[in-house]
């Protein structure tokens, strides 16, 4: 019989957390789904580290490093559950995540989505809850507007989703040509086309964010996404999805400000509606570079709430 739940990680170079994440998916209270870990040619003692969680669901497949999408979607192909989940090889699920969507699924039938409550991780000691603007704290249901609601915190993390795997055939897989917003552009083809469960009862997954806040982080970033184009005929009809991109843009602005790259800056700045942002954000996109790393630098060190920039406009 087919697993109900196919389980995707990808892993490249994370052996300092590959064995922990496994063992979060394998103690699951929901127990029918197979793992699929696609080693994404890791360099470092990753793929030991994965074989020595000795459980019979776990396969592994290797493949030449090609990148975070390729690896998705190598696990998605091989995937031989109808539901998929995601895990990224240094986030954990709590021991009801599986079964929390598995329920939801039930509730919800014909979704395009499925998403639970998830925390982010900014140290051995803080954590920051996912706050869905203009959602009830502990919603559970439909969601009324993907992109309205997900103004603050995305409503769909990677770490907290299950996507019927007829949608992927229907919408495509992650985007291999996206540097690192590949999931970002994959929830907006998912939420244009269809509806979207949401389960915020409780947290059921953790975002690790230890290791994000790094400036050197930031020169990657070379050309402006391709997703923050894809659909401006959309945006110039659907109000939630321009300021939804609109805070992509000033994200993705903030990372080329870090970097001292002012080409890409000038450009991207055109195509943001400034009423879409809050003051902060204004503010932000205005300071001298200097200053705004200087004040980077100033969050990481206290990991900060990144609420503080992206509560949404009133």
């Amino acid at each position: 019989m087919k697993p109900f739940f196919s389980v995707i990680i990808p892993l490249f170079n994370k052996e300092a957390f590959i064995e922990a994440t496994l063992k979060s998916v394998i103690e699951q209270s929901f127990k029918d789904f197979e793992v699929i870990v696609v080693n994404d040619g890791s360099t470092d003692s990753s793929l030991k580290r994965a074989q020595l969680v000795q459980d019979d669901r776990i396969a592994i497949i290797t493949i030449a490093n090609s990148g975070l999408s390729v690896a998705r979607n190598t696990g998605i192909k091989n995937a031989n559950a109808s539901n998929i989940t995601f895990i990224d090889a240094d986030d954990l699920w709590l021991k009801h995540h599986l079964e929390q969507l598995h329920d939801l699924i039930h509730l919800y039938p014909n979704m395009g989505l499925y998403a639970t409550g998830y925390t982010l991780q900014k140290s051995n000691t803080k954590f920051h809850r996912a706050h869905f603007n203009d959602l009830p704290e502990n919603f559970v249901g439909v969601v009324p507007n993907f992109f309205k609601h997900s103004l603050q915190h995305c409503i769909a993390w990677v770490g907290s989703i299950c996507i019927p795997k007829h949608v992927f055939d229907t919408i495509g897989n992650f985007d291999p040509e996206i540097y690192s917003e590949q999931d970002t552009d994959l929830y907006i083809r998912i939420a244009l086309k269809y509806d979207i469960a949401l389960d915020n009862s409780s947290v059921s997954a953790i975002y690790n964010r230890t290791m994000d806040d790094n400036m050197s982080n930031f020169t990657q970033k070379k050309k402006i996404p391709k997703f923050l184009y894809a659909y401006k005929d959309i945006e110039s009809t659907n109000f939630h999805l321009k300021k939804y991109l609109d805070l992509n843009r000033f994200s993705t602005l903030v990372f080329f400000k870090l970097s001292t790259n002012k080409v890409l800056e000038k450009a991207l700045v055109k195509d943001i509606d400034l009423n879409n942002l809050n003051r902060i954000q204004r503010l932000l996109i205005y300071l001298p570079n200097g200053t705004l790393r200087f004040l980077f630098n100033i969050k990481t060190k206290l990991k900060l709430n990144p609420l503080i920039v992206f509560r949404s406009k009133i």
